[in-house]
């Protein structure tokens, strides 16, 4: 479920709470009744009322509780260019989506391996911007969309997210315009079927260098994060965040709760950056894809695949894309 919410100085807040204070405060003005209208004495007001030079502003809930203090004066502050709800009329046509979201990767890529993103694999209904997957011929059709603008830390990019019940990756993640540059906040396997890969969850980040081709990731078992509990990520909505702090902070979490922070020698040690760490403006991508390397380790045959062949079990849906800095 969505909340409109409105922004007061650099916060943003629930419309039911704005409501309340512009009731409450002496001066607003609103279209609620007066309590003359409503047959309320309205008490005088003194001829000189003592009013403290500074009024400390109304207190605001803090949407995400969980970060760290955006600094004096700041709040962090959603990015209009880099997020979207998506719950407006007119689908991928609408300005909401247009003026700032392509419907193709950013340079062109076509995906990897076998995959093709394809602008028919996705929509935007209901609220939510969906990718269903086809077989064509040797191919795996998906959707992917990415954000036209490009942000840089510090910020939050965090996603409400349902995972398809396939074996293709669902993914939201950040890169470089050079493609030397990854963060994943989310690349995730929602397949039932598979005790592993089902209860999982890979928060991990690549350096490359394109020439020759070098590419750096860590692979430990800590980059697979597990609730110990047995949840399967594919079974609801989850909300999933990074939060890209600085050029070696990176810190993951799922539904609010801190679950994974690299480690600061995890980040380049291997030196691709030039020893600058993470620190590129990067599209905001969100993706489906036939990864080439679970052919090789899982067996899988993506063209044959029943989660895969049955079109219904490879949609996945994303809510909304958020993404905040301080400000």
């Amino acid at each position: 479920m969505k909340y409109t919410r409105l922004r007061v100085g650099m916060k943003l807040i629930p419309l039911c709470f704005l409501v309340f204070v512009m009731t409450s405060i002496s001066g607003c003005d609103s279209d609620s009744n007066s309590d003359d209208d409503m047959g309320v004495e309205t008490p005088e007001t003194p001829e000189n009322p003592e009013t403290p030079e500074n009024p400390e502003p109304p207190e605001v809930e803090n949407d995400l509780p969980f970060l760290p203090d955006p600094g004096a004066g700041k709040s962090w502050t959603i990015q209009p260019k880099v997020s979207n709800e998506f719950d407006f009329e007119g689908g991928k046509d609408a300005p909401e989506f247009a003026n700032d979201w392509q419907d193709v990767f950013f340079n062109g890529w076509t995906g990897p391996g076998i995959t093709r993103y394809t602008p028919e694999q996705s929509k935007i209904e209901n609220g939510e911007l969906i990718y269903q997957a086809n077989v064509v011929g040797n191919t795996i059709q998906t959707g992917c969309v990415t954000s036209k603008e490009k942000a840089v830390y510090p910020l939050y990019m965090e996603v409400k997210v349902k995972l398809s019940n396939s074996v293709l990756s669902s993914a939201v993640w950040m890169l470089s315009e050079d493609s030397t540059q990854e963060i994943d906040n989310l690349e995730a396997f929602g397949e039932k079927e598979n005790e592993y890969f089902s209860k999982r969850l890979h928060l991990s980040h690549h350096v490359f260098i394109r020439e020759p081709f070098q590419d750096y990731q860590p692979l430990g078992q800590e980059t697979w994060y597990t609730d110990g509990k047995g949840t399967q990520w594919g079974d609801d909505y989850h909300n999933y965040g990074v939060l890209w702090l600085d050029p070696w902070t990176l810190k993951y979490y799922v539904d609010g709760e801190l679950v994974r922070e690299t480690p600061v020698d995890e980040i380049d040690p291997e030196g691709y950056t030039g020893g600058t760490g993470l620190v590129k403006p990067m599209h905001m991508i969100i993706s489906a894809a036939a990864q080439s390397w679970r052919e090789g380790n899982s067996g899988i045959d993506f063209l044959t695949d029943p989660s895969v062949t049955k079109t219904e079990r490879t949609i996945m849906r994303v809510d909304w894309i958020r993404v905040y800095k301080p400000e």
